[in-house]
């Protein structure tokens, strides 16, 4: 049997990208292992390899591969012996990948970043009004990143803005991959004013959309109950996309899933984003310059975006990462 091991980033927008994946491959004959952080494991799915315990308690920024630990987990991986590591440009298993001389592919939304050329994301402002952020990528984090980078097989930029009528164009050596969604079916009962998606009851959001009858938070913590607004499972993905093919407008913080989701089904979508996540801000700029969302600095700003329509296109370049998969098996 073909074996894949999955490495996810520490950040929650990985443990999104990791949970549509794994939906996906659990119909495949391929056996995939996980390794991941506390951040990036969803919710309900079990992982092979915690990761957490890699990292350096006083300087978690700081990799060190001269470890018990990180020996530890050398000699599982080397034991485990996948044919392909997928890498959310996770550094430990990329790492451990070349030394093993093991097919390596990265698949992140975070490639964004490093995908577009400098003058592209200088056209969007980028670095003009949040060069804090780009300052906050130590140089040192960025020089591992790229190193990875650079000696990895292919470099999958996961992104609904490669399915626009004109996406950004890609520097050498990366490629497009599509989102995992689903597109919604037409339903009187999944007809709402406003859908916003968020893992863990943002306060700006549910703030926010207080002020707005007939509203739907698609949260991780449903039970959590907020007067004036619908808290409904994230994990029930019919309903979720249900709810937004047939909603007047889609809100959430900027993550790719999430606007992807929004795109797939013609949407339009509110960011009140979080501008102490680079690829939040990322998203938020280059989807708004193609017309498929708007950031919001006030909460008044939101009712001016009600039944905004944006146009999907699946682009023929643009494939699933899974597509690439079945090439090899």
């Amino acid at each position: 049997m073909f074996k894949i091991l999955y490495a996810a980033q520490n950040n929650s927008n990985a443990a999104i990208q990791l949970a549509r994946f794994m939906l996906v491959m659990q119909d495949k004959p391929i056996q995939v292992k996980i390794s991941a952080y506390k951040n990036s494991i969803p919710k309900g799915m079990n992982i092979d390899w915690c990761l957490d315990s890699l990292l350096d308690i006083q300087t978690p920024d700081t990799i060190y591969t001269d470890t018990d630990s990180f020996d530890i987990y050398f000699r599982q991986v080397k034991s485990y012996n996948p044919d392909l590591v997928i890498s959310d440009l996770e550094y430990f298993t990329s790492y451990i990948a070349n030394i093993l001389n093991i097919p390596l592919w990265q698949y992140s939304s975070s490639l964004l970043n490093f995908a577009i050329s400098t003058s592209d994301k200088h056209n969007t402002g980028l670095f003009t009004k949040y060069s804090y952020l780009m300052k906050k990528e130590s140089a040192l984090r960025t020089g591992r990143q790229v190193n990875i980078i650079d000696n990895s097989d292919y470099n999958f930029v996961y992104s609904h803005l490669g399915d626009t009528i004109n996406p950004p164009k890609l520097v050498d050596k990366y490629k497009w991959v599509r989102p995992y969604h689903i597109v919604g079916k037409a339903s009187p009962p999944c007809r709402h004013n406003i859908v916003a998606a968020t893992s863990h009851n943002d306060r700006n959001i549910l703030r926010a959309l207080k002020k707005y009858g007939d509203s739907v938070i698609f949260t991780e913590y449903p039970y959590e109950q907020q007067p004036g607004l619908w808290m409904k499972d994230i994990c029930d993905l019919d309903e979720y996309f249900c709810n937004i093919k047939n909603c007047k407008l889609f809100v959430c913080k900027g993550q790719t899933s999430y606007m992807a989701d929004a795109f797939y089904n013609g949407k339009y979508t509110a960011t009140i984003t979080d501008f102490n996540d680079l690829e939040c801000v990322m998203n938020s700029l280059f989807s708004e310059r193609q017309g498929l969302s708007s950031m919001i600095y006030t909460y008044d700003e939101i009712g001016k975006h009600l039944d905004k329509e944006v146009k999907c296109v699946y682009n023929c370049g643009v494939r699933y990462l899974h597509e690439y998969i079945d090439g090899l098996i």
